[in-house]
């Protein structure tokens, strides 16, 4: 077993992403992006100001009569989804010049006549759909006012001081010569506001990017505001996601209950009753032949041995006092030390990560079916076990991977009823996931990334309607 770390100790004891390097010369370089969706903006606002003219005008033509309303509707429902083609643009527009997240929104129809089978009812839908009238508030009124807002103070800003640098020139080239003191006043007033307007361009310039940025953050929390899907949207995923996961856990569990009960009745169960019935044999047999007992005495010391030792080959299926006593990286030096191919293990997790108790346990399982899949299917001479941890895609939290790589023949995949297909539904009842890359003649590298949680929440879960993942068979 090889110890690495490779991950530095942050001050909390689960990793975070570290903060984006450069302060000043980050915000230098992200102008250029920044002042483009600022530059489009003004663009966009006297394109969108036309529209909007347009679209009040045709409120106010809209008479009362039967063809005033359908051409009033008419109007509204083309308006909504351009402001939702607009919105869509903007978030990209968005994402591309900062970099930050919005909250997708889910299109889907929340109505019944939004889940018709016919296309022109499901459009209509827009209507019902609190998420269109949004975005069309956006895209008349607030993104205009914010864009109009953001394009006047820069160039105010840039304008201003540029204007006291010129007319402090041409207060210098309009003083007469001589020494007079109208000359030495009028030049040195001229001077003064080519020094103002000089010193207040190089402030704005200098203050430019950080002037830029907050237009921009100001941008993306109105859109994030409006342009976002609800909470309450994205709770019910999740709590769907949960309910997923709890009924995946809850299968994975009953799956591996049975096969352990088919294991017991085929393997110890028979063992014993043969040996109840030797022992049986052996006293009617040890008075009348001695020699014949004394062979069947053997014999079910035989069964004995071999039912202890099948008992012993199940019971790892469970926790093993190692893991309980000293920890993951213990239990799996003890796991590779019995495959049946020489393995190597790899520990790269940082000494400061705490990994939960729940979260060993279903490694160890995890890394045991791998390791015994490893023996059993790839024909492989050797095999590398990795323990590492990772920051999730998202930023936030940390994931715990297992990988392992072995030189076999490759072809390995996910097929039910195999040890790949039980990794797989345990991983789906911990939130985790599961990356197998096997082709043709190897290798084989099986990657498996579990999501870190801090003990409380593993006690809370533990504490829910969910039931704890069931060990995997031998």
């Amino acid at each position: 077993m090889t110890q690495e770390s490779t991950i530095s100790a942050p001050t909390n004891p689960y990793l975070s992403p570290p903060p984006p390097p450069g302060g000043y010369g980050r915000r230098w370089r992200a102008l250029p992006r920044e002042l483009g969706y600022v530059a489009l903006s003004a663009v966009l606002v006297v394109v969108i100001g036309g529209l909007s003219t347009l679209f009040f005008r045709s409120l106010g033509q809209a008479d009362n009569s039967v063809v005033g309303f359908v051409f009033l509707a008419v109007v509204v429902f083309a308006s909504l989804w351009l402001a939702r083609w607009f919105g869509t643009f903007e978030v990209i527009r968005l994402r591309w010049a900062i970099d930050r997240p919005v909250r997708p929104v889910d299109w889907t129809p929340n109505t019944t006549w939004g889940r018709s089978d016919n296309r022109g009812v499901r459009a209509l839908s827009a209507f019902a759909n609190p998420h269109y009238w949004l975005y069309l508030l956006y895209g008349l009124v607030v993104f205009p006012a914010a864009a109009a807002l953001t394009t006047m103070v820069i160039v105010l800003l840039v304008a201003g001081p540029a204007l006291l640098f010129v007319f402090g020139g041409v207060v210098v080239g309009s003083v007469p010569g001589g020494d007079g003191l109208h000359a030495v006043v009028g030049g040195g007033g001229g001077l003064l506001l080519l020094l103002l307007g000089a010193v207040v361009l190089a402030g704005v310039v200098l203050l430019m990017p950080f002037v830029v940025h907050g237009f921009v953050v100001m941008h993306h929390a109105i859109a994030a505001a409006m342009l976002g899907g609800f909470r309450s949207d994205q709770l019910a995923v999740e709590l769907a996601d949960r309910e997923i996961s709890r009924t995946a856990a809850l299968s994975a569990e009953g799956t591996a209950l049975r096969r352990l009960e088919r294991d017991i009745h085929d393997g110890p169960q028979q063992r014993l009753v043969r040996l109840q019935m030797d022992l049986a044999a052996a006293a009617r047999a040890v008075d009348s032949d001695p020699e014949k007992g004394k062979a069947l005495i053997e014999e079910a010391r035989a069964q004995s041995r071999e039912a202890l030792e099948e008992l012993r080959a199940l019971s790892r299926g469970f926790a093993p006092p190692l893991l309980l006593d000293r920890g993951l990286v213990a239990a799996l030096e003890s796991l590779v030390d019995r495959a049946v191919i020489p393995t190597t293990l790899l520990d790269r997790v940082p000494a400061h990560v705490v990994l939960p108790a729940e979260i060993q346990r279903n490694a160890y399982f995890i890394a045991s079916e791998l390791v015994t899949n490893t023996g059993k299917h790839s024909s492989a001479i050797s095999a590398d076990l990795v323990l590492r941890t990772r920051t999730a895609p998202d930023g936030r939290g940390t994931l715990l991977e297992l990988v392992v790589t072995d030189d076999g023949q490759g072809g390995a995949g996910l097929r039910d009823g195999h040890g790949l297909a039980g990794v797989q539904e345990r991983l789906v009842g911990l939130g985790g996931f599961l990356d197998i890359s096997s082709p043709a003649g190897g290798p084989t590298i099986v990657t498996v990334s579990i999501p870190l949680v801090d003990d409380s929440a593993a006690e809370v879960e533990a504490t829910g309607p969910a039931a704890p993942a069931a060990p995997p068979a031998p």
